[in-house]
């Protein structure tokens, strides 16, 4: 009978540069009753995991004379480390990072920050596979090792491919609850739209809505980005829909206020842990005047402005701290409306929403935009874009037709961004009143 008492204290090997990330996992894993051996880089831990023969391996990617993807590799060309369980811990946690980890024979990947929890689960159920492993050798002694650890990776390849294509199915889902662009050509007759997530699915959103010639349009931007981002933007969809078909409020500062009720109710009730997940939003209700001619816009937002183009400002009910005026050497003059401080779903008891209210000419034309845009690093320096750079540029195509002005956009945020990952999904949007 086989004899699984070792495994009652594994031993676990922590690649990790970081010293206080280090001692920290390594605090967690004796309290879990593990043995643990730590080494900083990955040469050491390849030493380290010959002479200790470690029952699994976590290690961080970004290190130090070999960084992660080429001790995997060392680790997987040693007989007697191929098979050691090994699980990248990381700050790089996009869909192009998890597939390299995977592809390169990792076991799997978890980003930074973590929960403990998941470690845990994960370490477990690595740990549960090499038993399985050793139990099968025992029963079948015969079993060419090299087929099951072929048939094992064959199923991980599988695992990972329907992991991306049930990421390429959610794309979809998330794409049909976007405005169609026959919806955005009826509402909107001239408009751009830059809508680029950072990974398969997104955390950004925009949604329009027409009712009796009142017209809602905003842009949305929840909390992270990929797979957690994506879902809650979809509640918060969804809890938008809700606001003005069940309720029936119309007013901005009136619907982001009921959504955020909505969504902290929610959370808090399915969600103990609950710390203020959410998004940040513009939000307008554009009423053309019956005359035909111009009409008002009400504005609201939680943590992100309003930028206007329009040749006379006129103001209804607007707070002047919140107002700021750009101009270019060539005389071009960009308005900027900030939002609110809060955040929709944030946890802040002096949660407050401000509508404020201007007049528009037809052939005005308002931006708005999630953080993502101005957030990219690139450039010479590898810096981040910026605000500024970002109102200049509006700025700098006012002339241009609303299309061009869409192209212009994408063309500089992917020369800005070049061979730099792209840092945050991104949404511009440009409507011509």
């Amino acid at each position: 009978m086989l004899d699984l008492t070792s495994f009652n204290m594994s031993k676990i090997l922590v690649i990790e540069d970081e010293k206080n990330i280090r001692d920290t996992i390594a605090d967690i894993l004796v309290l879990s009753g593990y043995e643990v051996e730590c080494v900083a880089n990955g040469k050491h831990g390849l030493n380290k995991a010959i002479q200790i023969k470690p029952d699994l391996v976590l290690c961080d990617v970004m290190m130090p004379e070999w960084d992660g993807w080429e001790t995997v590799k060392e680790f997987r060309l040693n007989p007697e480390l191929y098979a050691t369980p090994f699980v990248f811990l990381s700050a790089l946690s996009t869909m192009q990072d998890f597939r390299k980890g995977m592809n390169l024979g990792a076991d799997d990947y978890l980003a930074k920050p973590f929960d403990i929890n998941e470690l845990l689960n994960i370490i477990s159920s690595q740990l549960n596979k090499v038993v399985l492993r050793k139990k099968l050798n025992h029963i079948d002694s015969n079993k060419n090792t090299q087929n099951a650890l072929n048939d094992f990776k064959i199923k991980i390849k599988e695992k990972t491919k329907d992991f991306f294509d049930s990421l390429e199915r959610a794309k979809m889902v998330q794409k049909v609850i976007l405005p169609s662009h026959s919806e955005m050509n009826e509402l909107f007759p001239e408009h751009f739209i830059f809508y680029l997530p950072k990974d398969t699915i997104s955390g950004d959103f925009y949604w329009a809505r027409n009712f009796n010639g009142i017209k809602l349009i905003a842009v949305a931007d929840c909390t992270g980005h990929g797979i957690p981002a994506a879902l809650i933007s979809m509640i918060c969809y969804n809890m938008l829909n809700i606001t003005v078909d069940q309720y029936g409020f119309r007013s901005p500062a009136d619907i982001l206020t009921k959504v955020n009720e909505l969504l902290v109710e929610f959370m808090s009730a399915h969600h103990k842990n609950y710390i203020g997940d959410g998004m940040d939003i513009s939000l307008c209700a554009i009423l053309p005047s019956r005359e035909g001619s111009g009409g008002v816009l009400q504005y609201a937002a939680a943590k992100r402005p309003i930028y206007i183009n329009t040749e006379q400002f006129k103001q209804i009910s607007i707070n002047e701290k919140n107002l700021r005026l750009h101009e270019n050497l060539n005389g071009q003059i960009l308005y900027e409306i900030k939002g609110s401080n809060s955040s929709i779903g944030g946890i802040d008891s002096n949660f407050e929403i401000q509508e404020q209210v201007f007049e528009f000419q037809n052939g005005d034309t308002i931006y708005l935009t999630s953080d993502g845009y101005a957030d990219q690093f690139g450039g010479n320096n590898d810096k981040k874009y910026r605000t500024k750079n970002l109102k200049n540029l509006l700025l700098s195509i006012q002339n241009m037709e609303i299309k061009n002005q869409g192209q212009i956009m994408i063309n500089e945020f992917e020369n800005w961004r070049g061979e730099t990952k792209q840092t945050d999904d991104v949404t511009v949007l440009g409507v011509k009143l």
